[in-house]
């Protein structure tokens, strides 16, 4: 005999959350719950279970379905009754379910649920009776319109009830139902008046408390015409491109009217600004009117959109006056692409204007043109015609027009004349000098019009003319690029270009004369003309320039220190001039040439500084002893002081009263490129550094004032404790001229300090001439130079 158990019913609603309660409260205390099970109908398996067998109230043993709830179902024991939640509740999960309840003592309990899922019904639909037509959130009527209106809606189970509420007072409640499983509830709302102007008509359906009903919210627009409209302000003319506020108003519209201005046939959107009061709106223009507006109709237009047929307008007819619009255009018969040296043109200046112009001139550039019949530029009406044009003639033309309201210039018209390429630069022969196998580039640019199609290259030498294949040269637009490469002196010559448009060939080519180039050669003779307080002046004659124009160049170093004090450019010819130098220093002066093939070799003089008549009473000491010469002197008190102890002191005191009767240097004097060549690099390390060229203790110079001289011609030189046997002992340079060697280990240039190399014998000499020079060698073979 089956069971019957006691049946709840629950509702839920068609995706939302659910809850099926079920008592777990036993009946006799002590006892409590060990499972829960939930069974569907007459299901043999459960759906869910709830367990705490052998476990804390607080830590069940959860297990769902997954073919049934899966996730969706969860269970509080806690709750009272104790409920499981179902989220999502699908179709599907409507049914009768079962709960059975497992004591520790007590017996089981079973019970029933009933459970029904509700579905809600669709939103509703508000259509027109006549039109059948849906309507959206506002739905404009008519003042004294009937509204006839049908709401329908579908789904729901259990079907649901429609109601009409005008505001919050139901209207209509009677609704029907139909196979197809709409509801539906038509209205007539008859006479609708201003009063009902934003009313809200609601249509709503509901078919459970669980979930709040669907609406349709209608609120109701009642438009009404515009009664009159009117422009206020019009004037008998206005001026083109001034701003002019105008006003319109109209009365009688509601909602608002809307006022829209139109020109012509265009409406203008952005210069109007709308205002309302007393049932009435003004919108006021700015007006900015043009040219074209000339006759055109200004309307101000008030309509009710809302209303079929409202629209009303005031219209005032513009008289605008402007500046005249001027264009210019080539006569009809005349082609702009092919018009010719020879050629007759004439232009046409088209002009609009109000009032009408009264004047018009004529433009070449920005230069007037005036009526000259002789010279063929005439001017009739609004046209004007240049006879026999020439090159000249090219340039771009224009015209102006005047009136009352100001002038305006036409629209640039080019006039091209179509002539044969001619050389863009001056065809006087460009020199180009080129070292044999180097390779030049010459570019040949043309002046043509049209652009010249091609371009021939063309070398003659000694008469002899051979075209140059075109795998040479290369040209782009009004330029042709020539890579040539002499190989031999019968490759140097001239050479022309010629270019080619559809006019004709060029008839005097570009020529460009080749020449054999090369680095300019040192300068010849170099002199120092003037060294003084005012100054220095240096003259030299300029050597072969390599075939290209050179220009000159001196850099004055000062001694010993190698700083550059000037630094001198000569274009035209070698000769410096460099005031302001410290007399009281020497100086390395570099003389060279320079062209386009780089620099040439570098001459080099040496200056003497101005002393006065001074004597020399000590010993240098800028620079120390070497320590060769501080063993020596050690050795030779050692010896002295313990054999010639007196005989040393005395001759000390003869040498110091020889030594201070030393003969002041000229004054004028110049070291040339080979006066200390003589001395050999490994005794550069003790060079006196004194700016001045102060006497090192080494190899002082001296006279003796007892010996006549025997040529007045020849300066002698004497070195003390030294005798011209010891000189010879010092190492001889090999033939290695270059002066700045003395300065520097490296083979050019000079460095930035001598503070780093010096000289352990220095030839302090002066230029003499020729005949002293070589007398001087005859008595030191190793000193090249006469000296002081």
């Amino acid at each position: 005999m089956p069971v019957h158990f006691p049946t709840a019913h629950v509702q839920g609603v068609l995706g939302k959350k659910a809850a099926l309660p079920c008592d777990i409260q036993p009946l006799a205390a002590g006892d409590h719950v060990s499972m829960v099970l939930w069974f569907k109908e007459a299901d043999g398996e459960p759906l869910y279970s709830y367990d705490v067998r052998g476990r804390l109230a607080s830590q069940p043993k959860l297990w769902s379905s997954p073919t049934v709830f899966g996730t969706r179902a969860y269970f509080r024991a806690a709750a009272n009754p104790a409920v499981l939640f179902l989220d999502s509740v699908g179709p599907t999960d409507a049914g009768v379910y079962r709960c059975r309840v497992d004591f520790k003592n007590s017996p089981t309990r079973n019970s029933r649920l009933n459970f029904t899922v509700i579905t809600p019904p669709n939103r509703p639909v508000i259509m027109d009776a006549k039109t059948r037509d849906q309507t959206r959130l506002l739905e404009p009527y008519n003042e004294g319109d009937t509204l006839e209106l049908i709401c329908e809606v579908y789904g729901g189970d259990p079907r649901p009830r429609l109601t009409w509420y005008l505001e919050n007072t139901v209207i209509d409640d009677s609704f029907t139902y139909r196979a197809d499983g709409a509801t539906v509830n038509a209205l007539t709302f008859p006479s609708v008046g201003r009063q009902h102007l934003n009313a809200r008509l609601v249509c709503q359906a509901s078919n459970t408390n669980l979930a709040p009903p669907e609406t349709k919210l209608l609120i109701l627009d009642v438009n009404l015409r515009p009664l009159t409209v009117q422009i206020l302000n019009k004037s008998g003319q206005v001026s083109a491109d001034r701003r002019y506020e105008v006003e319109c108003k109209t009365t009688g519209s509601r909602p608002d009217a809307v006022v829209t201005w139109w020109k012509g046939s265009r409406q203008l959107k952005r210069s109007a600004k709308n205002f309302s009061e007393n049932n009435a709106t003004i919108s006021i223009l700015s007006l900015v009117p043009m040219a074209e507006d000339h006759d055109r109709f200004l309307v101000c237009r008030a309509e009710n959109p809302r209303v079929a047929d409202s629209v009303i307008e005031d219209r005032w007819q513009l008289n605008v006056h402007y500046v005249p619009i001027v264009s210019l255009k080539l006569g009809t018969s005349l082609n702009p692409k092919f018009i010719k040296e020879g050629d007759d043109v004439y232009f046409e200046c088209s002009v609009k204007a109000n009032p009408k112009n009264h004047r018009l001139t004529w433009y070449k550039g920005t230069k007037e043109i005036h009526h000259n019949a002789s010279a063929g530029i005439i001017l009739s009406d609004q046209s004007l015609v240049l006879q026999v044009v020439s090159r000249t003639c090219a340039g771009d033309y224009s015209c102006l027009a005047s009136n009352s309201e100001g002038s305006a210039t036409s629209n640039p018209v080019s006039l091209q004349i179509r002539y044969a390429p001619l050389c863009k630069m001056s065809n006087e022969g460009e020199v180009f000098g080129a070292l044999k196998q180097e390779t030049v580039q010459l570019h040949c640019e043309v002046d043509s019009s049209p652009p010249p199609t091609s371009f021939s290259w063309t070398f003659n030498s000694s008469g002899e003319q051979i075209q140059i294949p075109a795998k040479y040269y290369t040209a782009s637009g009004y330029t042709s690029t020539l890579r040539y490469t002499p190989s031999s002196d019968m490759d140097f010559g001239t050479i022309s270009c010629a270019a080619s448009n559809s006019v004709g060939k060029q008839g005097v080519p570009c020529l460009y004369k080749l020449i054999a180039a090369g680095h300019p050669t040192s300068l010849q003779n170099c002199t120092v003309l003037n060294h003084s307080f005012a100054g220095l002046q240096v003259d030299c004659i300029e050597g072969f320039d390599g075939g290209l124009p050179q220009v000159f160049y001196m850099e004055v170093y000062e001694l010993p220190s190698m700083i550059v004090r000037a630094n001198v450019t000569s274009n035209s010819t070698p000769t410096f001039e460099v005031p302001g130098l410290d007399s009281y220093s020497s100086y390395a002066l570099v003389l060279y040439a320079v062209n386009a093939k780089g620099r040439g070799e570098a001459s080099t003089l040496y200056t003497v500084a101005l002393r006065s008549p001074d004597k020399y009473t000590g010993v240098s000491t800028s620079i120390p002893l070497s320590p060769m010469l501080v063993s020596l002197l050690a050795v030779i008190a050692l010896l002295c002081t313990g054999v010639c102890g007196v005989i040393t002191a005395l001759y000390r005191r003869h040498s110091a009263r020889r030594l201070n009767r030393v003969k002041q240097p000229p004054s004028s004097a110049l070291y040339i490129e080979h006066s200390v060549d003589s001395l050999s690099k490994e005794h550069m390390n003790t060079y006196c550094g004194s700016p001045k060229l102060e006497y090192c203790s080494q190899y002082e110079l001296k006279i003796e004032g007892e010996i006549e001289e025997t040529d007045p011609d020849i300066i002698p030189c004497h070195y003390d404790k030294k005798s011209i046997g010891d000189f010879s002992k010092l190492p001889t340079p090999g033939t290695d001229t270059d002066t700045s060697r003395i300065f520097s280990d490296r083979s050019s240039g000079f460095p930035t300090s001598a503070s780093s190399s010096s000289i352990s014998v220095v030839n302090r000499g002066v230029c003499a001439r020729g005949a002293d020079i070589a007398a001087a060698r005859a008595l030191a073979q190793h000193v090249r130079e006469s000296c002081i």
